[in-house]
């Protein structure tokens, strides 16, 4: 785990893969903002990692840009570096990708240990939320949030959005 809970690199990655795709697919800001509904400002703030997004907003540039949408989360998503066996080619595909990330995390979480009351001492993060998202009552967290979650099982965001058989891939 990194030293200290820094979510500034992660909206940093989630908002430069949206604007390197977005720029990739010829959009101007204020198209996809008006596409997606979402202010161009705040795309703008989104893109350079100033701005936090709620988790069904954050869907929505991939569902418009038709990129996978854990892959929106990874650092070698567009950066050509094949460091990671995964493979983010292909197109956005509807899915519960909260549930999907709940069910992964638990896992780690057993598969680890950890209690809940640990995620709150690494983040600050409230217990009750972190309660409140894993059994479903809170159904559009933040992405800072949600990278809370994944920064203190130590596991990279996007892998915790991938379905998967085999536990080892997450």
């Amino acid at each position: 785990m990194d030293p200290e809970f820094n979510p500034t690199e992660l909206l940093l990655v989630f908002g430069s893969n949206i604007r390197k795709s977005r720029e990739m697919q010829s959009y101007s800001i204020s198209d996809l903002a008006a596409s997606i509904e979402y202010d161009r400002g705040c795309l703008s703030a989104l893109e350079y990692g100033k701005q936090n997004i709620k988790y069904q907003t954050a869907l929505n540039p991939a569902r418009k840009l038709n990129v996978p949408f854990p892959a929106l989360f990874s650092r070698n998503y567009l950066n050509g570096s094949a460091s990671d066996a995964i493979d983010f080619s292909g197109n956005f595909r509807e899915d519960d990708y909260l549930l999907v990330f709940i069910e992964n995390f638990q896992r780690i979480m057993k598969r680890k240990q950890m209690r809940q009351i640990e995620i709150y001492g690494a983040t600050d993060i409230q217990t009750a939320m972190i309660s409140r998202i894993i059994n479903r009552k809170a159904l559009n967290p933040t992405v800072k949030t949600l990278y809370a979650m994944a920064y203190t099982t130590d596991t990279e965001m996007y892998r915790l959005f991938l379905r998967s058989s085999r536990e080892e891939d997450i």
